[in-house]
């Protein structure tokens, strides 16, 4: 079979369990509306579902809510129905619209909450979910946030031979910890890399270095200690750059609310391109992103409604700097289908190749990690459409994964040109 055809063949068989799987929903629903779990004394539609199928409590939980979830929204039932709901999205947005606190916002939500399910990939639609039900709930979530701050943490002890560091923060702080850790374990890994050519030349591999990764952190965690306690002009070790991505309706609205001494309107969830988090998805407190920007930790970069960062440099042969930036931020993580290696850990790569005339603009750059790059370059084409969604195409012209079918290769053959 081909690699078109065993794809459509897994599409086919998926379709037939996303199908299942709402039709089990709908009818546990059903059997608690209409109280047939009562008969044989089951407290609940839940205990019912595993005592009748030897389901675990979170399974019949998960299908409690979905079954509730497909009941309040007719199109999600409808696309439930014809197979057009993938499982996992099915269950995710289960769980938000069983969430007490965003009742009021899902009747005009429902189209977009149904509609991105079909649109994103998986991964990007947990996220996109994460975002909107803390807009929904924006005081709830803003009241989790101070409590995760108010209990922040750190401690230091020595029990018998070993060391033993906890910290707890909010996700604010914890993003500034973590880049500057993987920087510094990123300096630890090429210092053994480089040891291990001198000793084992071309023959050296990852397995053949003197320390674990789990050791690398450990060093680089000592090394950062040492650093700062050096330093003089930076001893919070500032000078790493988290970015943190924020639409400008939500920058001003919060800045509005901050400053002013009347009371501002709740932003409506449902707005499109709505977003405040980290370039790696980790979703912010609006209060902490303003906060953090005015002490100068992070990088605010704002994005047009397709997710394109605007442009931040001249035209040049390779994105470097803030250009570079820009452009892995275009997504979190690689854009070839399924790879999910982070966009931090990708090159900054030309949709339109450099030999083919494609600048070297926010526009037309891409996260791709070094093996789709290489693999890219041998006939494979890559196209990015007005939604921001990214469709990749095999030598023959035929799409790869699950978009397939939404736009051709031939509707858009203009912006894949041969492969220099």
């Amino acid at each position: 079979m081909s690699p078109a055809d065993l794809e459509a063949l897994a599409r086919a068989l998926d379709r037939e369990r996303r199908i299942i799987e709402a039709q089990i929903a709908t009818f546990v629903h059903r059997v608690g509306e209409s109280g047939g779990y009562l008969t044989d004394r089951h407290r609940t539609p839940k205990a019912w579902g595993k005592a009748a199928c030897n389901w675990s409590g979170p399974e019949a939980g998960r299908f409690v809510k979905a079954g509730a979830m497909l009941a309040k929204f007719d199109s999600a039932a409808v696309l439930a129905a014809e197979g057009g709901l993938g499982v996992a999205q099915l269950h995710a947005l289960a769980a938000v619209v069983a969430n007490p606190r965003v009742q009021e916002h899902l009747a005009d939500g429902e189209e977009l909450l149904v509609g991105q399910a079909g649109a994103l990939d998986f991964d990007d639609y947990v996220l996109w979910l994460a975002s909107w039900e803390r807009a929904a709930d924006a005081d709830g979530a803003h009241d989790d946030t101070e409590r995760v701050h108010r209990n922040r943490t750190a401690s230091a002890s020595i029990v018998g031979d070993q060391f033993f560091l906890d910290a707890t923060s909010g996700t604010a702080q914890g993003t500034q910890i973590k880049a500057i850790l993987e920087a510094f374990a990123k300096t630890e890994w090429m210092a053994d890399w480089e040891a291990g050519l001198l000793t084992h030349g071309d023959a050296m591999c990852p397995h053949l270095m003197d320390r674990t990764d789990a050791q690398r952190r450990m060093d680089a965690l000592l090394a950062i200690f040492l650093k700062a306690a050096g330093a003089e002009d930076e001893p919070t070790g500032s000078g790493f750059t988290v970015n943190v991505v924020v639409s400008q309706p939500v920058l001003e609205h919060h800045l509005l609310a901050l400053l002013s001494n009347n009371p501002v309107p709740a932003l409506d969830p449902n707005l499109p391109g709505r977003r405040c988090e980290t370039d790696s998805g980790v979703a912010l407190d609006p209060y902490d992103m303003l906060v953090a920007a005015a002490m100068g930790h992070v990088r605010r970069v704002v994005m047009d409604s397709a997710g394109v960062v605007i442009d931040m440099g001249r035209k040049q042969r390779l994105f470097t700097g803030a250009l570079r930036d820009a452009v892995l931020m275009h997504s979190r993580w690689c854009v070839w289908p399924g790879c999910h290696r982070p966009a931090a850990q990708c090159d900054a790569d030309h949709v339109l190749p450099w030999a083919n005339a494609g600048p070297t603009d926010t526009g037309n750059g891409g996260p791709v990690c070094g093996h789709h790059n290489r693999w890219k370059a041998t006939g494979y084409r890559t196209w990015r459409d007005p939604q921001g969604h990214w469709h990749h195409y095999r030598p023959d012209g035929t799409e790869i994964g699950w978009r397939n079918g939404t736009i051709t290769a031939t509707d858009h053959v203009f912006a894949m040109p041969a492969a220099s």
